[in-house]
């Protein structure tokens, strides 16, 4: 039946209006459409197609009021989302299925407003849960500022981690115009006031080691301004004394932290993994820096294997730094050995990053125009969560002003 047809049987807002769905393959389509049968909805209400069928179809005056969109094949997911806003009505529940398994797209739907989203194959009693989930957004008591926590581990020494620790944190900081907390969780050799130009705090030993003193006080006393929005907690311990973490330090100084920025950037050495379990349990996002070589592949399998055990809600991102014309390996063949996908490969600009080491300036601002910086501005996106809709009202939002 072709949509003159359909919007003849289908009045503007009557029961034919109840379900719109679209699917790219055969066995979602069968499922979409046994679950249409189950609430007695046109078998006619199923199509074939991703996202931009759906846009089409409500551009041309259909107003469902439970949507099935198939994201498979779509490049820009939350820029077809957006599309998509523009032509839903208020109270729509709309449910994604697609074949991405990525905990970081999930979040990024659900704040954009999506209901739901199922990974293929789709289950019809997953499906119709969804479909009849609540849509309506509960009003909140008081708003709380939420605090994205971010690691990033270097798989070896000298990779890069705490260049792009350091660089991710500046730009979010400059560029996003959220503030952010840089902690650099190596008290000895850490390098991340030094790429600042700054003196080290003298605060954060005695954090670890005395978590009572941890206050609002004490880190205002103990963390360093670089800017408006980005503060620094680092330290230069001397080489010949020793000294331990207690096991509620790290708990409790992000505790105190969370409440004061909007994002944590934390560089914490590969030998420190097993120590902070706790901490990569409640972070948002884990970036894993390596380079492209045999060792590279090992020790990525081994920290990707360890964070997924810990903290299997994470996102993890596999940046694979200083990615030279002639790589040991081919990005391919480093993610057929690691069994991981790389998120992102920043290449080596040796004069840029030499530039900004010997100016104490993050690379980002050294060279805005980049290669390097570019790859880096966009794990920032990442990192705080924006991605293609930064700045935008989510689909509810949107959807709500209508009203």
């Amino acid at each position: 039946m072709n949509l003159a047809a359909m919007l003849k049987v289908a009045p503007q807002g009557g029961e034919s209006d109840a379900f719109l769905a679209f699917a790219t393959d055969a066995a979602t389509r069968k499922v979409l459409e046994a679950v249409a049968g189950e609430h007695d909805w046109p078998a006619e209400c199923v199509h074939d197609g991703n996202i931009a069928g759906a846009v089409k179809l409500m551009e041309d005056g259909l107003a469902p009021q439970r949507l099935v969109i198939d994201l498979e094949g779509i490049d820009d997911v939350l820029g077809a989302i957006d599309q998509l806003a523009e032509v839903c009505d208020p109270g729509i529940t709309v449910v994604a299925v697609g074949n991405q398994n990525d905990v970081n797209l999930y979040r990024q739907l659900i704040e954009a407003g999506v209901a739901d989203y199922l990974l293929k194959p789709v289950n019809a009693s997953a499906l119709t849960d969804a479909l009849f989930t609540v849509a309506e957004e509960p009003e909140p008591a008081f708003e709380t500022p939420s605090c994205r926590l971010s690691v990033v581990i270097g798989v070896r020494g000298g990779v890069g981690a705490s260049t792009i620790a350091v660089n991710t944190a500046w730009l979010i900081a400059h560029e996003s115009n959220q503030s952010v907390a840089l902690v650099d969780l190596d008290l000895q050799f850490g390098s991340v006031a030094l790429a600042l130009d700054l003196e080290p705090g003298r605060g954060l030993r005695e954090a670890v080691e005395n978590p009572g003193r941890i206050d609002s006080l004490f880190l205002e006393r103990a963390m360093v301004k670089e800017s408006e929005n980005l503060s620094v907690l680092s330290s230069e311990e001397p080489l010949e004394q020793s000294f331990r973490f207690h096991e509620q330090a790290v708990e409790t100084l992000f505790g105190e932290m969370t409440g004061k920025f909007k994002n944590i950037v934390i560089d914490l050495p590969r030998t420190a993994l097993s120590q902070h379990r706790s901490l990569l349990e409640k972070c948002e996002n884990v970036i894993v820096v390596t380079d492209m070589s045999i060792a590279g592949v090992r020790d990525v399998t081994r920290i990707n294997n360890m964070i997924k055990e810990v903290a299997p809600t994470s996102s993890i991102s596999v940046v694979c730094n200083r990615v030279g014309q002639k790589p040991p390996m081919s990005k391919a063949e480093f993610e057929r050995g690691a069994e991981v996908k790389v998120s992102q490969s920043i290449p080596e600009d040796i004069k840029s990053a030499t530039a900004a080491m010997n100016a104490g300036k993050p690379l980002a601002q050294v060279a805005q125009r980049s290669k390097m910086t570019d790859e880096l501005r966009k794990l920032s996106t990442k990192v705080t969560g924006e991605g293609a809709a930064a700045g935008k009202d989510s689909v509810w939002q949107r959807l709500k002003k209508r009203k």
